[in-house]
């Protein structure tokens, strides 16, 4: 009988004990809907951003937002003002390093989003080469460049100045000369600081304080064949970096030679993307 009681209290206990911990272990979580009710300018939210200062930003069908934790505020174009916002439905926002927001709005134009003097800059400013160009797609680089993904005018290549931060652009595209390509898919900074540009006619590399790319697989009018070779994906490690393209094909850039090396695929599909897993590259 003594046994018995001895057991149940044991038992008891463990439950007990089992009981509290897995309390212990779920965090607790608070949900908080905020809405234009709280001060939001717009209920359609297209993403949110925290910048290094810990402020949240939420780009809407009506202008950006920044929430402090306590309150919003909000920026955009209205009647009569001289904010040079082409469209308040900002679609895409990003920050660079040295803390401005690029957002891409709804007609398919980039700006600039300096969060100290409250300003927007549309980039390329508007009359500027390639002011008219669709942006499909901004990419922000750790070094700091910003480029602009067209939709068939090539790249658009956007560095800040030192000091001034004054905006610097370059065109990479068959019409400007300085790159044989109307898309670019993919731009990639490496771990020596290079600039990797992927287009529908081979790789263009641009090295760090360069502005001529170093061409590989492009197809010329003194050099055609077709079909061009374009580039569409880009994974890094210590001795090589790949990069997929049709039919199939992964080209491995040797870093200790500058060399390619060529691995053919059992398909005649393009290789959309490359990841590696545990260390295993997954095509």
């Amino acid at each position: 009988m003594e046994v018995y009681k001895m057991m149940r209290r044991i038992l008891f206990l463990i439950t007990f004990l089992s009981i509290a911990l897995a309390t212990d272990a779920q965090r607790s979580c608070f949900f908080t809907h905020y809405s234009s009710e709280e001060g939001l300018s717009q209920n359609t939210v297209m993403s949110i951003l925290q910048d290094h200062k810990g402020n949240l930003w939420f780009s809407t069908w009506d202008g950006i937002n920044r929430f402090n934790g306590y309150s919003f505020k909000t920026y955009k174009a209205r009647q009569g003002s001289f904010i040079s916002l082409t469209n308040n439905r900002v679609d895409r926002m990003y920050e660079d390093p040295s803390g401005f927001l690029w957002l891409l709005t709804y007609d398919n134009r980039a700006h600039r989003f300096d969060p100290r003097t409250e300003t927007f800059e549309q980039v390329p400013a508007a009359g500027q080469p390639g002011s008219t160009s669709n942006v499909n797609t901004i990419t922000v680089l750790p070094c700091g460049t910003v480029w602009l993904l067209t939709e068939n005018d090539g790249a658009i290549r956007v560095t800040t100045l030192a000091g001034t931060n004054h905006l610097s652009t370059d065109i990479y595209s068959a019409k400007s000369g300085l790159f044989p390509a109307t898309k670019v898919f993919k731009v990639y900074q490496d771990a020596n600081n290079n600039e990797w540009i992927l287009t529908d006619n081979g790789l263009g590399l641009i090295r760090p304080g360069e502005k001529n790319p170093v061409s590989y697989f492009v197809e010329t009018k003194e050099r055609f064949s077709d079909p061009k070779q374009a580039f569409y994906a880009v994974q890094e490690d210590d001795t090589e970096i790949c990069f997929g393209s049709d039919r199939g094909r992964v080209w491995r850039y040797q870093k200790k030679n500058g060399q390619f090396e060529l691995l053919e695929l059992p398909t005649r599909s393009r290789i959309a993307a490359i990841s590696a897993v545990g260390g295993i590259r997954s095509l």
